[in-house]
């Protein structure tokens, strides 16, 4: 209910000068950055505030060999998944395969980037894909920043989420998860937008699949959420805690770097790493 008043609120045109008062508020509480975007006078509703689309496309590595950050945001969390499990956050884990809707074979990694409020909303392909496959799963909006992922269990697959399975242009499967959250009742996909419209779950498979150029926006979201990468032979040169941005190369794929450090976190390889397993 929560959401739904919230996504009412933020769609709803107020008088110009009423509405300038409710941008700037938002803007200062939150400490959002406007260099790359349009003027504060420029958005109608809170909506559009939220969604703002770059003036100009960032600058990035166009390189098959890198990926790219898909979204401006935090991560969370990362590392192997392990025996069907990952990590909301550590020692908060759930079944990737009830995450995905499919069971997936080992070797997955993953890398949750956590959108806050004051982010950049839209999302991006980070390399160049085929999409194959959408399911949109109907679902709770529970808060994903991190103290609510450290209170709750099982938060990513419980949640409202769209997921996007993918091939690479190495022929490897590559999933994209749009995760909904707290006043996020919406998850826009730019090439499917009657799917998440739904108030049911829905899916549909692409044929012939959908291709997408590194850097071409995928959708966005109505305000802060989470977006997962399930990846297979990328590796990372990430940090968990660390603020990443839309374009920057994060990670190398295995065929181009034949030595690097270990993907997994050193905390990863602790026998508590997964201590809250869901049976």
């Amino acid at each position: 209910m929560l959401s739904l008043c919230f996504e009412r609120f933020a769609r709803y045109r107020f008088h110009p000068r009423l509405q300038r008062w409710i941008n700037a508020a938002y803007v200062k509480i939150f400490d959002i950055k406007l260099d790359e975007f349009d003027t504060l006078a420029s958005f109608p509703n809170l909506n559009a505030l939220f969604t703002r689309s770059l003036v100009k496309m960032r600058p990035f590595d166009k390189a098959k060999f890198h990926l790219i950050a898909p979204c401006d945001s935090r991560i969370m969390e990362m590392g192997l998944c392990q025996e069907d499990y990952a990590m909301q956050i550590k020692g908060k884990s759930y079944r990737v395969s009830d995450f995905v809707r499919k069971k997936l074979e080992e070797g997955y990694y993953f890398v949750n980037f956590y959108l806050s409020p004051r982010d950049y909303h839209r999302f991006h392909a980070p390399l160049n894909l085929k999409v194959k496959y959408l399911e949109f799963i109907q679902g709770k909006l529970l808060s994903v920043c991190e103290k609510s992922l450290l209170k709750h269990n099982e938060v990513f697959t419980q949640n409202k989420r769209v997921v996007l399975e993918c091939e690479d242009e190495f022929g490897e499967s590559f999933y994209l998860i749009a995760v909904g959250a707290l006043n996020v009742g919406k998850i826009q996909i730019n090439f499917a937008p009657e799917v998440v419209e739904f108030k049911e779950s829905q899916s549909v498979s692409f044929e012939p699949p959908i291709s997408l150029q590194k850097g071409d926006e995928i959708g966005s979201f109505l305000m802060g959420s989470t977006i997962v990468l399930l990846t297979k032979n990328w590796h990372y040169d990430l940090k968990i805690g660390e603020e990443v941005y839309f374009g920057q190369c994060i990670a190398a794929h295995s065929s181009k770097t034949q030595t690097i450090e270990s993907q997994i976190p050193k905390d990863s390889q602790d026998s508590n790493y997964f201590e809250d397993k869901s049976s």
